[in-house]
């Protein structure tokens, strides 16, 4: 399994790609979210409202292109993992086939469809968080 080092590495850099582009959603969600509560007559602006959304449309966007970039790339080396394994398959203890068993990428559709929830959740607070009276 050796040899496979760094294949099984580039597998795994391909999967924390997903885990960049949460953690970019979770920073810039949070920091609107914050924004928008603290600053309430701000955004109860339309203008300011469709600027917000447009952003988050476009960071959506953006997550789920790169992503499956990413996602292609993975698949394709996963694939390429299972044929080194049936095509040799004495070189590989149990315990070997189980762990690159576990590395098989998450597929694609759960991985954008959490992105897209997180841009839509903050639209939709943006839009219709209860507004407080001063």
């Amino acid at each position: 399994m050796e040899k496979y080092a760094q294949l099984i590495a580039v597998l795994l850099e391909h999967s924390q790609r997903f885990i960049d582009f949460w953690n970019l959603q979770l920073v810039v969600a949070l920091g609107v979210l914050g924004f928008s509560l603290a600053n309430q007559q701000v955004v109860s602006k339309t203008h300011v409202r469709v600027l917000i959304s447009a952003v988050f449309i476009a960071i959506a966007a953006f997550s789920v292109f790169s992503l499956s970039s990413h996602q292609e790339r993975a698949e394709k080396l996963w694939t390429a993992l299972e044929a080194r394994i049936a095509a040799a398959p004495a070189e590989f203890i149990p315990q070997e086939v189980a762990y690159i068993d576990s590395l098989e990428p998450t597929p694609f559709p759960i991985k954008a469809g959490a992105l897209v929830a997180a841009d839509v959740l903050v639209v939709l607070v943006i839009w219709f968080s209860p507004k407080m009276k001063e």
